[in-house]
C-alpha cells in the first residue's frame, strides 16, 4: 500500500480511534464466528469446521496485536526513542505477514496430504456448512471494514490484517468447494486444484507484505515524486541554492527528510535560519505527511568532503528517464 504525499493526513487521535476501532471489531468479530464454527463442528462431527473455527482464534491474536501496536505506535517521543514509536506498527505488519504466509503454507500442507491420501475429508454437515457460509460472510464485513481503516489512516499493518482476514475467506471458501468438486460432481481433482491455487496465491500475498514492509526498515519511500516536490519547494525560496544529500524515509504513515542546501555565505545566521524555516514551510506545503525536517545551511561553493550520501536533482531525472526506457 503505497502512501500518497498530496493526501491530508489525519489527526494522530482520529488516526489512533480508527484503528482501535477496527483491531475492536477484528476481536469481537472473530471470537463469534470462532464459537459459532467450533460448536457447528463439534455438532456435525465436521474437523474441518473445527479447524476453520480455531484459526478464527488465530485471527483474535491478530487484531490484538493491530490494537496493541496501535496504542504503543501512537505514544509520544520519549528520550529512549527520540523519533517516536511509529516503527511499532512496521513490526507488527512483518508479524502479520507471516502469519499470512503459514496459513498458505498450512493449506498447502492440508492439499498434498490429500493427494498422498494422508488427509480424508468428511462431508459436513448441514450446520457445519451454514457455519462457514456464515462465517464467509462475517469474514467478508471484517475484511472490507479493515481495508477501508487501513486505507482512511495509511496503515500498511491494518491493511496486512484486512489481508489476513480475506484469506480467511478463502480458506473457508475451499472447505466449501472442496464439498462440492468432490461429493456432487465427484471430481477431487478440482478440490486439489483449488487447494494448490489458493495456497500458493496466499502465500505470495503474505510474502509480498513481508517486502513491503523492508521499504520503511530499511529507511526508503516508495513514491520518489516525493523528492521531486522537496526540490521543487526549494526552487521556489529565493536566496537558497544547490539542493543535495536529500534523504527521505518513511516513519510509519509519514515522511523524515533530511537535507543540505547553500546560501550566500555573507548573510548572518539569523537570515540564513530564515531562509531554512520559509524552505520547510514550502515543502509542508506541498507534501502534507511531513514528521520532521533537517535543512541544514551550508555556505554557496564551499565544498564539503565529509558529506555522506544523498540524492541530487539530476538522480531523480536519472532515475525517470530510466524508467521511460
Amino acid at each position: 500500500m503505497k502512501k500518497n504525499p498530496e493526501i491530508e493526513p489525519i489527526s494522530p487521535e482520529i488516526r489512533l480511534n480508527v484503528l482501535k476501532k477496527a483491531s475492536w471489531a477484528g476481536i469481537i468479530g472473530n471470537l463469534l464466528l470462532s464459537a459459532l464454527k467450533i460448536t457447528a463442528g463439534l455438532v456435525s462431527s465436521s474437523l474441518a469446521v473445527v479447524g476453520d473455527g480455531i484459526d478464527s482464534l488465530s485471527d483474535v491474536v491478530t487484531s490484538m496485536v493491530t490494537l496493541y501496536a496501535a496504542k504503543a505506535g501512537a505514544a509520544p517521543p520519549d528520550p529512549e526513542h527520540p523519533w517516536g514509536h511509529g516503527r511499532a506498527e512496521t513490526i507488527a505488519t512483518k508479524t502479520l505477514s507471516l502469519v499470512i504466509i503459514m496459513a498458505g503454507l498450512q493449506l498447502l500442507t492440508m492439499t498434498v496430504r490429500k493427494i498422498t491420501g494422508a488427509e480424508i475429508s468428511n462431508i459436513p454437515g448441514k450446520f457445519a456448512l451454514l457455519a462457514s457460509g456464515i462465517s464467509i460472510i462475517g469474514k467478508s464485513a471484517l475484511a472490507a471494514y479493515k481495508f477501508h481503516a487501513g486505507r482512511i489512516t495509511e496503515s500498511q499493518m491494518m491493511h496486512a490484517d484486512a489481508i489476513n482476514m480475506r484469506n480467511d475467506i478463502l480458506l473457508s471458501f475451499v472447505v466449501l468447494t472442496g464439498v462440492f468438486f468432490t461429493r456432487i460432481l465427484n471430481l477431487p481433482i478440482l478440490d486439489i486444484a483449488a487447494g494448490f491455487a489458493v495456497s500458493i496465491w496466499i502465500i505470495i500475498s503474505g510474502i509480498r507484505v513481508f517486502l513491503h514492509t523492508n521499504t520503511e526498515l530499511m529507511d526508503s519511500i516508495d513514491d520518489k515524486n516525493v523528492y521531486c516536490h522537496v526540490f521543487q519547494a526549494a526552487e521556489m525560496i529565493q536566496g537558497i541554492s544547490n539542493p543535495h544529500r536529500v534523504r527521505i524515509r518513511g516513519l510509519n504513515s509519514l515522511y523524515v527528510i533530511d537535507m543540505d542546501v547553500e546560501v550566500d555565505g555573507n548573510l548572518s545566521v539569523s537570515e540564513a535560519h530564515s531562509l531554512a524555516c520559509s524552505l520547510e514551510v514550502e515543502i509542508r506545503n506541498r507534501i502534507n505527511k511531513v514528521y520532521d525536517i533537517m535543512v541544514h545551511i551550508e555556505p554557496a561553493g564551499v565544498p564539503d568532503h565529509l558529506e555522506g550520501y544523498g540524492l541530487v536533482p539530476d538522480d531523480i531525472r536519472r532515475n525517470r528517464s530510466n524508467s521511460n526506457k
